[in-house]
């Protein structure tokens, strides 16, 4: 199977979640094992488990199961699979925060939180229609920005290739749960 065939993976949201956590974009393996950060060094599926805002551990075979068992929902920003992020085309990014932003807006989670600034910025200057000024200056948290009901957050990406933010992330996955 190359790349351009392989599967996306479901959008695991919908009205009633407590919280949907938003990804760039499937990584390879994710889309492999169609399951959401199902890379083995990737960190989201421990910190997730001992955030609190699971009763249990979980893994990534879970995703699915959260949205009735914790109100936990998952989707990406753009659908197709790639190694990085940057392999995504502007219009794939363009379309993809215009059909997120809508899903968003359709479903009202309580919480939408983005993996990363990389993909807030992207998502706030083609749906949110912020400068980049703006929002390069923003930290991660809670962010002013509202789509209906939904409050927005941003935490530091879990993959491998942020590694040197995992502590500062679990951090950030604990004041998520607080809230």
């Amino acid at each position: 199977m190359t790349e351009g065939e392989l599967p996306t993976l479901p959008h695991y949201l919908r009205a009633g979640l407590r919280i949907v956590f938003v990804g760039y974009n499937p990584g390879i393996v994710s889309a492999i094992e169609g399951h959401y950060y199902a890379r083995p060094g990737n960190v989201f599926w421990r910190q997730l488990s001992a955030s609190g805002l699971v009763d249990r551990v979980v893994t990534c075979e879970d995703d699915g199961l959260l949205m009735d068992e914790a109100g936990i929902g998952f989707t990406d920003m753009c659908p197709r699979p790639t190694v990085r992020a940057g392999e995504l085309r502007q219009d794939e990014i363009r379309d993809g925060a215009a059909r997120l932003h809508m899903e968003l807006l359709e479903n009202q989670p309580g919480i939408a939180c983005f993996s990363g600034k990389g993909i807030y910025e992207h998502f706030g200057r083609w749906a949110l229609k912020l400068s980049r000024a703006e929002l390069s200056k923003r930290a991660y948290g809670e962010q002013p920005e509202r789509i209906g009901q939904t409050g927005l957050w941003v935490i530091p990406s879990s993959s491998g290739l942020a590694s040197k933010w995992h502590k500062e992330r679990m951090e950030w996955m604990l004041r998520l749960a607080a809230r």
